[in-house]
């Protein structure tokens, strides 16, 4: 099975992801991406518990807690993000070694101009990292 090459994130995920990587700067900040298939809907901010500023580790209750709230809909866990606040919005080494599932999204803002947010996703599979597309999704009429 081909995944797709690119994932689909609501502005207001991405704007909800800015928000919270201001808000934590100049430490990392990270969450967790809900959805269905390669779409993002919703991003989940967790606790950061890893203590330095550059390394990021999301609060394994969160994540627990996240996934009995997900238990019977259609949406599930897809991937995390998290930020650079003082480089690029690229893997870092400790990022692409950490990464535990091939299937993963890994969503990555840099606040390195900080009026300007640089956001990117990727897919680590297997030490290999492959950057995605960022398809904008329309939200749906009703």
């Amino acid at each position: 099975m081909t995944r797709a090459r690119s994932a689909s994130l609501s502005h207001a995920v991405r704007q909800t992801i800015v928000a919270h990587a201001r808000a934590e700067s100049p430490r990392e900040c990270c969450g967790l991406l809900v959805g269905a298939g390669d779409s993002v809907d919703e991003s989940v901010r967790t606790p950061n518990i890893e203590p330095g500023l550059t390394r990021f580790l999301v609060d394994p209750a969160a994540q627990v807690a996240l996934m009995k709230r997900l238990r019977g809909t259609s949406r599930e866990i897809l991937g995390a993000y998290h930020s650079h606040p003082q480089s690029e919005p690229v893997p870092s080494p400790s990022d692409i070694a950490e990464n535990f599932s091939n299937d993963f999204l890994c969503v990555i803002v840099s606040l390195l101009e900080p009026q300007q947010p640089v956001t990117r996703a990727y897919r680590i599979r297997s030490g290999q990292v492959e950057e995605l597309e960022i398809v904008r999704m329309v939200p749906a009429s009703g």
